[in-house]
Order: structure tokens, then C-alpha cells, then sequence
């Protein structure tokens, strides 16, 4: 399927469902929801994986469940969470189907995600790197523990590139200079740092501090006018969200480096370091230990 295949066919998805208040939302493989009224929570549990991979499941998922959303005219925000502990989302499955397609797909969803007409909400207590991270970035908040919540964009290490904007959204929330040391290098910022530079809304000490903020918010969010809270999303947004232009660069940027020779070679290692993906040192100290793909001598 063409990158502007999964573009139209998830705009034309959401344009002929029923506009609903309280989704009858279907049993996820991937995630967990609840209405609470015109708030919705979500959350991401991978039953398959300890460390919360992006794979398949999230991906079908997320794309269902944002095409819900943008025909659900009363929800007014959704929170984000994850109920693996450590992790809020490890990063892509290298073992996903079709990784040669994922950027196309990914990089959709997080435009879509960007767009909703719902307040985005994520509350992160634990690692979230790669695919887990742009999506953070996609969303309009981001709150944290200061307790195992690291954020890494980690794609250049093997010989990718952010294919869903992550690395632009960075560079519009915290600069340039800071966006290009975090990306191109690879390595984790832990939350405290995250909230000094502007990557997260606020880092908190506790779980039940950081859910208190939240609902507080969400709280208001219910009594205001939900045409109020659309119209001014939409107003941030045109000034501080790359144009859906760059979300398509991105995919074809991550597609065209799928073909360099030495990207499978990285990703063996990778599987290699972290015994297939599974929970362990390097998964939990990625950012720090991805230059073991290249002195390790896997």
C-alpha cells in the first residue's frame, strides 16, 4: 500500500462513523480504556512483551481507536497510561510485520493523534524511547514521574530516523540545539531534566501527585465548552505543529534508510544486547548502552 494509501484510508475511516458520546469501544489486544464521562482513559498493555513494544497490536489498536475519537463529539480529553511497570513504551518491535511500511503507518497515526479534537494527556511513569516517545510528543501534554520516567528518541543509533515527527516536535518544544544533541546521540533525559527544557509539562515525585494534577485538569476540562477547547487546540496548533507535509517526509525518510545494508546488521545486534527485546540492563539503561552496538563485537 502507497504512503498516501494509509493516509486517505484512515481520514476516510473516521469520516463514516456514527458520531457517539461513550464509544462502545471493542476488546483491544494492546489496550486497555475506560469512559469515566467526557474523559477517557487509556492504557497501553502489550500482553506479549515486559517492556511494552510498540508492535502490531498497539499500532492496529491506536489507529481504531483514533479513528473513534475523531468521530466522538463528547469525549473531551484522554489520558494516556501504561500499566507495565518502568515502562510507558519500550520503543518499535523490530519484529513488527512489514517494518518496511510501519513509517508510513506510524507517521499517520501520529498525525491523526496530533489532530484529535480531544485534550491528549500522557502520564508516564517509566521508560518511554523510539515509537514511545513520538507519540508522547504528538500528544498536547505530557506529565511524568520523576522515578524511572526516561525519554529517548534512539533511531539514529541504528541507522534510522524518526519516521512520525518526534524529532521536529522535539525541536518545536525544547529547540534546535538541544533536539539535535538529543536525537543524533541517542541518550535517555530523565524526567526532572525533561521538565527543565520543556519536554514534559511537569515531573512529579510520586504517582499519586502526578494523577491528582492530572485529574484536576481533566476536571476542568468537563465543565468548558468542548467548541471552545477545539478551537483552541487548533489555534496552538497551527503555530506550533509541523504541517502534515513533514509527517509524510519523515516516513520516506525512515523508509529510505530501512535500505542501507548496515541497518539489519544494527538491528541484529540489537536483538542480540537485548536477548530479543526482552526486560533486562540494556532495555532498562538503552540510552545509555546503545553504543554497545558498535563496541560490544556482536
Amino acid at each position: 500500500m502507497s504512503p498516501l494509501s494509509f493516509w486517505v484510508s484512515a481520514l476516510v475511516g473516521s469520516l463514516f462513523l456514527p458520531t457517539t458520546f461513550a464509544l462502545n469501544h471493542p476488546q483491544y489486544s494492546g489496550l486497555k480504556v475506560a469512559q469515566n464521562g467526557s474523559i477517557l482513559e487509556v492504557t497501553f498493555h502489550n500482553p506479549n512483551s515486559a517492556i511494552n513494544l510498540w508492535g502490531q497490536d498497539f499500532q492496529n489498536d491506536m489507529t481504531d481507536l483514533v479513528q473513534r475519537l475523531q468521530a466522538d463529539n463528547e469525549t473531551k480529553a484522554v489520558v494516556f497510561r501504561s500499566d507495565v511497570p518502568r515502562f510507558f513504551c519500550a520503543h518499535v518491535d523490530l519484529l513488527i510485520p512489514d517494518i518496511q511500511t510501519i513509517g508510513d503507518r506510524f507517521s499517520a497515526l501520529m498525525w491523526n493523534v496530533s489532530n484529535l479534537p480531544q485534550v491528549t494527556i500522557g502520564a508516564v511513569e517509566g521508560r518511554a524511547r523510539g515509537a514511545g516517545n513520538e507519540f508522547l510528543m504528538a500528544l498536547d501534554m505530557r506529565f511524568a514521574t520523576k522515578k524511572e520516567s526516561l525519554f529517548a528518541q534512539i533511531e539514529t543509533a541504528t541507522g534510522l530516523t524518526p519516521g512520525g515527527a518526534g524529532g521536529q516536535m522535539l525541536a518545536q518544544t525544547i529547540g534546535r540545539g538541544l533536539a539535535m544533541e538529543y536525537v543524533l546521540s541517542g541518550k535517555d533525559i530523565n524526567a526532572e531534566d525533561a521538565e527543565r527544557v520543556g519536554w514534559i509539562n511537569k515531573a512529579f515525585d510520586n504517582a499519586a501527585d502526578m494523577y491528582a494534577h492530572i485529574n484536576e485538569l481533566t476536571t476542568r476540562f468537563g465543565f468548558f465548552p468542548r467548541g471552545a477547547l477545539v478551537a483552541a487546540k487548533n489555534g496552538i496548533n497551527s503555530f506550533s505543529r509541523p504541517p502534515q507535509e513533514n509527517y509524510l517526509n519523515d516516513a520516506a525518510a525512515f523508509a529510505s534508510r530501512l535500505v542501507d545494508p548496515l541497518v539489519p546488521q544494527l538491528m541484529g545486534r540489537a536483538l542480540a544486547l537485548t536477548n530479543n527485546l526482552t526486560l533486562g540492563e540494556v532495555e532498562l539503561n538503552l540510552g545509555r548502552d546503545l553504543v554497545l552496538l558498535y563496541t560490544s563485537g556482536n
